[in-house]
């Protein structure tokens, strides 16, 4: 932070990337770290909607849809849950997993690559969905008025996927088991990726106590719980492989931006949302779930020997 030329103190600036407003000696904005420039006489007032066509992130449109997906997805677990005889504050069986999207893996048989999506918006249980939007609304106050709504949008889908393709990897080539597996925390430290990428290429020093953050959340949190006896697993490798996409996006949305790519984004942006509802929809029309729900005793499916088991994301 560096003082303003004398002239300029005592003037408020709004910073042209999110609007927010900061002081005259600030060099970058207090809100998303994007450098201030002092307004022209020439410049647009202060208020005037940005100049550009990739989707302001202040409104976090990316962040309700996604949520309000996530939800919608949430509420048809429970109807079929109710509609089973399940409690809603209990856990649920297998075949309401698969049949909204959850990642079933077993060793040496395929699966089918939609649910390397559509596991993003399923969760397993009122606590595992509440803690993750809750979450997700923390940190995506900060990161998409940053990057803005269209950028926020393709690294929550992008980084979710390779959450799980780092999951999918790690229970076929270094750890062969059966693997029930959903839930948004891959993307979701995703997210806290790319708020650490974002914040390392623009050299602002709060990207230290972020890193500390997200090493905490994955070795305490996720290493601890999964060498306890609490019966619930906690699925390292998709958090460690959407925190490690979403930095690598971070840094690249840091950089100089281009305009000419602008509409591609939002197009990209678009592409990932009707994916997302594709994957959705296709899980509903697979046979697995119903594979499952015929079968006697639905153990056999969640505990297939005895090196099954069920994992939160």
């Amino acid at each position: 932070m560096t003082a303003g030329p004398p002239g300029e103190r005592g003037r408020s600036l709004h910073c042209a990337r999110c609007g927010a407003l900061n002081g005259s000696d600030f060099d970058r904005c207090i809100r998303c770290g994007a450098p201030l420039v002092l307004p022209s006489p020439h410049a647009p007032p202060p208020h005037a909607p940005p100049a550009r066509g990739l989707l302001d992130g202040r409104g976090l449109l990316a962040t309700k849809i996604l949520a309000g997906l996530t939800s919608f997805v949430f509420v048809g677990q429970l109807m079929a849950a109710h509609g089973r005889g399940l409690g809603l504050l209990s856990a649920w069986d297998t075949p309401n997993y698969l049949r909204f999207g959850a990642l079933f893996l077993v060793p040496g048989a395929s699966f089918e690559p939609f649910r390397l999506l559509s596991a993003v918006f399923v969760h397993m249980g009122v606590l595992h969905f509440g803690m993750n939007m809750m979450t997700l609304g923390m940190l995506a106050r900060a990161a998409e008025p940053a990057v803005g709504s269209a950028r926020f949008a393709i690294a929550y889908v992008v980084t979710g996927l390779f959450g799980f393709g780092a999951s999918t990897a790690w229970n076929i080539l270094v750890q062969p088991e059966v693997v029930c597996t959903a839930g948004a925390s891959g993307a979701i430290f995703g997210v806290m990726g790319l708020l650490l990428g974002w914040l390392v290429r623009r050299r602002d020093p709060r990207w230290k106590d972020l890193a500390l953050q997200a090493v905490f959340y994955i070795v305490l949190f996720g290493f601890v719980v999964n060498a306890s006896n609490t019966g619930i697993r906690i699925n390292n490798a998709a958090h460690i492989g959407g925190l490690i996409s979403g930095a690598l996006l971070g840094l690249i949305y840091a950089g100089p931006a281009r305009r000419r790519y602008e509409g591609v984004v939002n197009a990209g942006a678009l592409a990932c949302v009707i994916a997302c509802v594709a994957a959705l929809a296709l899980a509903q029309r697979s046979p697995l779930w119903r594979a499952a729900a015929s079968l006697e005793g639905l153990s056999q499916l969640e505990i297939h020997g005895r090196e099954g088991r069920l994992e939160r994301r």
